[in-house]
């Protein structure tokens, strides 16, 4: 029998004591789609750095097990700062309808509780991940717990953002909580999503969220995620998304918390003249690590994707950013842009950058660019010459940094929002 690190044993031994608990245990198809996760996580164990898509990210720190920490607790939500009229709230792993709205969704768009839907029954939801050989997503399987679950008809659009909030307060009884989100938008469906993961600073946990992402041809999903986790939190996240004929898919991530985080996400571009953006930022401090790790397969002719990631890290942060474009045979006349830019603070910030081409026809135009660097001493000097304080003159070039990102969020509401949010960060640089 394979030898597991501590906290992979603790979630084997600990399996058939907690699924009785688990929503949908009494379903026999729900029970069976668990089992299967545990024992394809058993077989995996959580990567290693031998694993080539995580040589840059170590996870000995949550491996060893999640320790308990002295965090302060509050019982005070923290308010949401992003305004809408649609909001749903999952606190400690949980749907909370009273601190959700959920009453004025236009006609069309449904939003339910994953665990609503187990406990129902309904597991044919989750599809079938049996040959998913990724491990967080199988001990997600296993161990699931809540989530959203967000269905648009045909033709629907929805012009106000939905706002989802994943809180993690410090009087959590558990330590670890695994959100399965499902999403599926009809033909010519058209919605605004903002996530917000958000944490007690000094209280550590592990979240482990997955997102499947189906759209319908000419569907249009922007697709927003704020990751503001505890210090003392590990965040690993896996999206998926398949995008059809004329369906576009933007995603934005927007990184500030976490000691550990890695943002996975794979998009399928299936149909022709449909497009993937995948774009974000991550403003890292301390010793914190975050990781944007990207798979864009094109898999039939005529499709467009693109990518533009931009990392801030002080102090001895940790970036890592691993973009894949793949384009398989006969996909002829596709575009691929990737670009990863960081600008290190401190001389013990780092970043590692791998970015990939896999391209098998000819008929393609793709591109991508890594750079890492300092602030410019000259354009600081020249600032700093026409009166400007240093520290003001410092901020002024960050936030050009990161302008240009930004601007690619084509929501202005969630634009000003975490142009806001970036501004915070930067008031302690």
């Amino acid at each position: 029998m394979k030898n597991l690190t501590p906290l992979a044993q603790t979630y084997v031994d600990r399996f058939s004591a907690a699924s009785g608990s688990l929503p949908g245990h009494n379903s026999p198809a729900v029970a069976a789609l668990r089992k299967s996760g545990l024992a394809r996580f058993a077989s995996l164990d959580f990567p290693g750095r031998k694993v080539e898509e995580w040589r840059f990210t170590n996870l000995t720190a949550l491996t060893k097990g999640i320790k308990t920490t002295d965090a302060p607790a509050n019982a005070a939500l923290p308010a949401a700062e992003f305004e809408t009229p649609h909001v749903m709230t999952f606190v400690n792993g949980r749907f909370s309808a009273s601190e959700s709205r959920l009453d004025k969704l236009p006609d069309g768009i449904k939003i339910t509780s994953l665990a609503a839907e187990l406990e129902a029954g309904n597991s044919a939801l989750l599809g079938s991940d049996t040959e998913d050989n990724r491990a967080v997503v199988a001990l997600n399987t296993a161990f699931m717990e809540d989530g959203f679950v967000l269905t648009a008809d045909d033709m629907v659009t929805m012009e106000t953002p939905l706002l989802i909030r994943f809180v993690t307060k410090a009087d959590a009884t558990e330590n670890a909580h695994h959100m399965r989100n499902i999403i599926r938008l009809g033909e010519k469906a058209c919605v605004t999503l903002l996530e917000e993961h958000l944490g007690a600073d000094g209280h550590a946990y592990f979240a482990n969220p997955v997102t499947d992402i189906t759209l319908k041809k000419g569907a249009r999903l922007n697709h927003y995620k704020l990751q503001a986790e505890s210090n003392s939190a590990f965040h690993l996240a896996n999206t998926d998304c398949e995008v059809p004929a004329d369906a576009v898919y933007e995603n934005f991530a927007l990184s500030t918390g976490a000691r550990l985080s890695r943002n996975e996400l794979e998009t399928r571009l299936s149909g022709g003249k449909s497009k993937s953006i995948l774009n974000g930022a991550y403003l890292m401090r301390g010793a914190q690590h975050c990781d944007t790790t990207t798979v864009t397969r094109h898999l039939v002719p005529e499709n467009d994707s693109a990518q533009i990631y931009k990392g801030i890290l002080d102090d001895e942060a940790q970036g890592v950013f691993q973009g894949k474009i793949q384009i398989v045979p006969d996909a002829q006349q596709v575009a691929g842009d990737q670009l990863s830019r960081a600008l290190l603070l401190s001389d013990r910030a780092s970043v590692s950058v791998k970015p990939e081409l896999e391209i098998h026809a000819d008929d393609v135009k793709c591109s991508h660019g890594a750079s890492s660097g300092e602030l410019d001493e000259d354009a600081l000097f020249y600032l700093q010459s026409r009166g400007i304080e240093e520290k003001a003159a410092r901020k002024m070039l960050i936030d050009a940094f990161l302008a240009d990102v930004l601007d690619e969020i084509s929501d202005e509401a969630v634009r000003q929002y975490f142009a806001t949010i970036t501004a915070r960060w930067m008031e302690k640089v």
